[in-house]
């Protein structure tokens, strides 16, 4: 009986130890499922695309398939979906591309534009993007932003793949989280510069979260010029209002496209003092599109982009003032 009792004893403790490796091994599965508190997918990419255009309209048709099914849940339930087998960071960065391609098709022709995007960016810092015309800089801008889709690979920003939205859904996207500064001010003629701002306050996802009004004024050093109209002001000024429309929506992050490139020197030192402003008081996350490489002076993180790709990538540990870069 003794005897029995031993072996009993036995395989008890075997069975208990394959349970609890079992239930481990569900945990781990588990997990695997969740990011972040977030649904977490890996959808496999078919190995057996064709080479060419015929290649690329499969792609197309794949990424069409998979934006049908998942745009709301990424959108509105905030699933992580990945095409890449990545795992974005969402607690570091706020943007993350995994072998993000753009090719754009003419008859049977396939221009390539963006030939493997491979970046992180850390949520709060100023980064400044830098590449000659017809580098692929203006495309990869409309890809983070999510004025363009990319053709395939993962565009995660805030932990959104941008790749999978609708065309309806990536609209509610920029709403609820970018704000833009063009070139161009781009301002409503038959508004005051604060009825302006207010516009860009109207479209914030959460309504009084943001700085208030009067404060981004005094940010943008132009209180006294908030009753103006935009041919009452100097296109300095005007910019400055398009920098305060873009900041009333409260954006996580704020693109600005050659922001001083129709302004004079002076004008141009006050907006980029601005954004570095906006940059360290609020956290917000600034990323700014030139052809100057003296502005990157000014950034944390520079990007230089070279034929489609990501030529090289360098971090500045003490950025300059805007004060006292080179202008010429």
């Amino acid at each position: 009986m003794a005897k029995s009792k031993t072996n009993e004893t036995v395989v008890e403790k075997q069975h208990a130890k394959v349970a609890k490796e079992v239930q481990q091994a569900t945990k781990a599965m588990e997990s695997e499922k969740t990011l972040g508190g977030r649904e977490y997918i890996i959808i496999p990419k078919p190995a057996d695309f064709e080479k060419g255009v015929k290649g690329l309209k499969q792609k197309q048709k794949f990424q069409k398939q998979l934006t049908a099914k998942y745009s709301k849940d990424i959108l509105e339930k905030g699933y992580v979906v990945t095409t890449e087998n990545y795992k974005p960071n969402l607690d570091k960065h706020i943007i993350e591309l995994k072998d993000v391609r753009k090719s754009y098709i003419t008859g049977d022709l396939e221009t390539p534009v963006l030939k493997g995007i491979d970046v992180q960016l850390d949520k709060g810092d100023f980064i400044v993007i830098l590449g000659p015309s017809g580098s692929g800089k203006t495309t990869f801008l409309n890809i983070i932003s999510g004025l363009d889709k990319a053709t395939e690979g993962d565009v995660f920003i805030l932990g959104s793949n941008l790749t999978l939205l609708k065309d309806s859904h990536l609209t509610k996207f920029r709403r609820r989280t970018v704000g833009f500064v063009f070139q161009q001010y781009n301002l409503l003629t038959n508004l005051t510069a604060k009825e302006n701002a207010e516009v860009g306050e109207n479209l914030a996802s959460v309504k009084g979260k943001g700085m208030p009004i009067d404060e981004i004024f005094e940010t943008i050093g132009m209180k006294e010029q908030m009753h103006k109209y935009p041919h009452q002001m100097s296109g300095g000024q005007q910019q400055r209002v398009s920098i305060a429309r873009a900041l009333a929506k409260n954006p996580d992050i704020l693109f600005a496209d050659e922001p001083t490139g129709a302004l004079d020197e002076e004008m141009g030192r006050k907006v980029l003092e601005i954004l570095v402003k906006v940059n360290r008081e609020y956290k917000t996350t600034v990323i700014v599109v030139t052809h100057n490489p003296n502005i990157a002076k000014i950034a944390n993180t520079v990007i230089h982009i070279r034929n489609g790709v990501i030529d090289k990538l360098e971090h500045n540990a003490h950025p300059a003032d805007p004060k006292t870069i080179d202008w010429s």
